[in-house]
């Protein structure tokens, strides 16, 4: 991953109010990545990487894509794994936000 597009994922990372574009995509994400171990989210991280043409142009949606698959590629760096929101203490963060 270049300098550039770890920059935006850290980014996209930080605390702000999502749009609803951006809750839908990491939605799909963790939707998508319940179940899987670490080497599984580094391979959908890299195919997401590889459908993207240039990171820095992309739009929130796509950008927080990215971003999740890094940050749940991450917590299972950790973890080993299998993801479930229900353990990811930042998912579970948001949708507790969500619900205020």
């Amino acid at each position: 991953m270049s300098e550039e597009t770890e920059a935006m994922v850290e980014a996209a990372l930080e605390p702000h109010e999502p749009s609803p574009g951006e809750v839908a995509a990491r939605d799909r994400v963790r939707a998508d990545a319940t179940g899987m171990t670490h080497h599984q989210a580094a391979d959908a991280l890299e195919r997401t990487l590889d459908a993207i043409d240039d990171a820095a142009d992309a739009d929130a949606p796509t950008r927080a894509t990215l971003a999740e698959w890094q940050r749940i590629t991450d917590l299972l760096a950790d973890h080993g794994g299998p993801y479930t929101p229900e353990a990811d203490p930042y998912a579970q963060g948001q949708l507790s936000a969500r619900r205020r």
